[in-house]
């Protein structure tokens, strides 16, 4: 896979041939920054399936190995217009538990409401109307613990978001007793009561306060940002390069993991507080072994 001229000068070939497709810059020290290659948005189906195979096994190790919860997020910009993420959305609204949140990047302020006179043009049909140019970067955060059934809803149309970090251990429940006094109750048939129970003392997580204290500067005396849930970055890997190392140590302690999906960088990207590179190279190896080739990717280069 060759870059784009203007990536090369943000992302290198890594050292080694073992992470191929998989490519991992070199000019950042503070966290381990990745990019997977993707070749259109929406996948296609073929590519979407390797993926799903290679975040199937990434997601086990961090489960696993790093004892790390995932968390997922959509833009709300993908679901607005009419479409494909819109239809699934509204379609698998009350399993998915949405919240609504921002997803921010950086620097960036929340659109002002516009005046009657900025809005005339508009009004008499000289201008388009633009929905992103008067609409902050919402997103919605995934409550239901399913991650690999939102996973295959939503990834592969452009914006999604998962974040890795650990559990609050003062937001997870205690079980709902399994008495068949209990049980029984018809609510029980209706409802996923022990999911719904789940996610009720999610809404409490400390994620959602640290978050918007490290994503969130500059937007303190809006007269909307008491009101916003949590706040998640959106970012790109000039994002990542562009910024002092102090401010990125200070991401992570939101979170541990950051994949995100960056059309502006034609892929995914994966941020990580530590080394995942072994991990990866054995995933790669493992989906190789088992004939899961990526389609659009020559072999490893020798």
């Amino acid at each position: 896979m060759t870059l784009e001229p203007e990536k090369k000068e943000r992302l290198e070939p890594i050292a080694t041939p073992s992470l191929y497709p998989i490519q991992r810059s070199r000019k950042i020290e503070t966290c381990g920054l990745y990019w997977v290659p993707v070749y259109s948005n929406p996948l296609h189906w073929r590519e979407r399936q390797w993926l799903m195979a290679f975040f199937d096994e990434l997601h086990t190790f961090l489960a696993e190995q790093h004892k790390l919860r995932q968390e997922a997020f959509l833009q709300m910009k993908l679901v607005a217009p009419l479409g494909v993420p819109k239809d699934l959305f509204h379609r698998h609204q009350m399993e998915l538990m949405p919240r609504m949140g921002l997803s921010r990047k950086p620097g960036a302020q929340l659109p002002r409401i516009p005046t009657e006179e900025e809005l005339e043009p508009i009004l008499q049909g000289k201008k388009k109307f633009e929905f992103n140019d008067y609409v902050g970067d919402y997103c919605m955060w995934f409550l239901t613990r399913k991650e690999r059934w939102r996973r295959e809803l939503f990834l592969g149309f452009g914006g999604y978001t998962m974040l890795y970090l650990l559990p609050d251990l003062e937001t997870v429940p205690p079980p709902i007793p399994n008495y068949p006094a209990i049980r029984e109750n018809p609510v029980f048939s209706i409802f996923d009561v022990d999911a719904l129970w789940e996610t009720t003392f999610l809404l409490s997580d400390r994620f959602c306060k640290r978050s918007k204290e490290v994503f969130g500067r500059g937007l303190e005396d809006d007269l909307s940002f008491p009101g916003i849930s949590f706040i998640i970055p959106r970012m790109n890997s000039k994002d990542f390069h562009d910024t002092q190392p102090a401010v990125i140590e200070e991401w992570f302690t939101v979170f541990d993991v950051f994949i995100q999906e960056s059309p502006e960088d034609k892929g995914i990207l994966i941020a990580s507080k530590f080394s995942i590179d072994e991990a990866l190279s054995d995933i790669l190896r493992k989906l190789q072994s088992n004939q899961i080739d990526h389609p659009f990717l020559k072999k490893e280069p020798a």
